[in-house]
């Protein structure tokens, strides 16, 4: 881009010079003597034609290099299905063959290990349970018990503590079949909400403050998955690799080698600055007044998402 401004600023300065020179009656009596010559006309319209040749590729390779919007809902429905995966894998569950993956509901599955826990804690000798229905209702079976008695109040006063009021939930016994049949009745999740336990799961692996890195998610790109920074660097924490949830990932990493290399947050949370490329280990980062209040910024919010059970 600033190539194509210097074409055109020499240009311009070259039209000024020509327009001048027309001015004066040799130049005009030159210019008419010139202007016969066919070679000259194309001499003179190579400079304005290389110019919309230069300016038609810096316009095609810009719209080469657009990324298309991520799909949040697809991010999520995918990182559900993921908890749910994994969970199997581990033997905590079972999945129903009849049960479709496709549209589970994120504030459903991110609750699968809570639910699960309640029931362990309840019942003596829990067999594993059973996945049947996740998508805008999660149906989970306890199989294998004659009757379930007073294990069923005590399942749902659980699960109701660990989940709270915008979940409506009962059980309903068939034979030796125990089904604990959960809906959520609350407003949808933000990406703020959503993004808190992929954040959990990242700063446990990477043992970093997962407040701190909410917080630092929050002031880069307020949870905006398609956030471009000054520097056309995109994604949650504007970093130079890694796009939709992966860069929750790769920044708690990054996060865990910078506090390695400084001697406090505030060093750490200068490096993740998304108006310009990573720098200033020294220090000097707090000679800018724009930069050394956004990082006081990142640091006052730190509080809050530990006070939300971040930490």
């Amino acid at each position: 881009m600033v190539f194509i401004a210097l074409i055109i600023l020499w240009l311009i300065i070259a039209v000024c010079i020509v327009l001048l020179f027309l001015r004066t009656q040799k130049g005009m009596r030159m210019f008419r003597v010139l202007w016969r010559s066919s070679k000259v006309r194309i001499v003179v319209a190579i400079p304005p034609l290389c110019i919309l040749a230069i300016a038609l590729a810096f316009v095609y390779q810009r719209s080469g290099e657009e990324t298309p919007a991520l799909e949040t809902d697809t991010l999520f429905t995918d990182y559900s299905r993921g908890i749910i995966i994994g969970m199997r894998d581990q033997g905590a569950i079972t999945i129903d063959t009849a049960c479709s993956l496709d549209e589970a509901q994120p504030e459903l599955a991110y609750m699968m290990p809570a639910l699960v826990a309640v029931y362990r804690e309840v019942v003596h000798k829990p067999t594993t349970a059973r996945l049947v229905r996740l998508d805008d209702t999660l149906t989970l079976s306890f199989d294998g018990y004659k009757q379930f008695r007073n294990r069923t109040i005590n399942i749902l006063k659980g699960v109701k503590k660990k989940l709270g009021p915008r979940y409506t939930m009962n059980m309903q016994s068939i034979g030796e079949s125990h089904q604990l049949t959960v809906t959520y009745k609350g407003t949808p999740w933000n990406n703020e909400q959503l993004c808190a336990l992929p954040a959990m799961e990242a700063s446990i692996r990477e043992k970093v403050d997962p407040a701190l890195l909410m917080s630092l998610i929050r002031h880069i790109s307020d949870f905006d998955f398609n956030y471009e920074s000054a520097n056309r660097r995109r994604g949650l924490l504007a970093l130079d690799s890694g796009e939709g949830l992966a860069q929750i990932y790769i920044g708690a990493k990054r996060l865990h080698a910078v506090l390695d290399s400084v001697q406090n947050n505030d060093d750490a949370v200068a490096a993740f600055y998304p108006e310009q490329d990573r720098q200033t280990m020294h220090g000097e980062w707090r000679k800018s007044p724009l930069k050394s209040g956004w990082v006081r910024e990142v640091l006052a919010d730190v509080p809050y998402y530990r006070n939300n059970g971040l930490k």
